[in-house]
């Protein structure tokens, strides 16, 4: 599968609550952004790429991130990075 196929469905962005063990992600206004941003992603073991597309009061958006498969093997939930939608 290629990375990228991440923006072909509509997935809701992250919850702030890390039930969803996504540790790690970033949004944007034009999908080129999120395919351009998608090298610079390194993953280790027991991690995993997640995005989507989806929209707010503003417009369209897509995102990308990092899911963990155990939060407390990870390390600390507070060190949890979300970014907002760039221009």
């Amino acid at each position: 599968m290629k990375e990228d196929a991440i923006f072909e469905h509509e997935v809701a962005l992250p919850s702030h609550g890390n039930a969803d063990n996504i540790v790690h992600w970033h949004a944007f206004r034009r999908i080129e952004q999120a395919r351009e941003f998608l090298p610079s992603i390194r993953l280790d073991a027991g991690q995993r790429l997640v995005g989507g597309q989806t929209a707010d009061s503003l417009g369209p958006l897509w995102w990308v991130g990092v899911r963990v498969d155990d939060h407390e093997r990870w390390g600390n939930r507070q060190a949890v990075n979300k970014h907002a939608v760039s221009d």
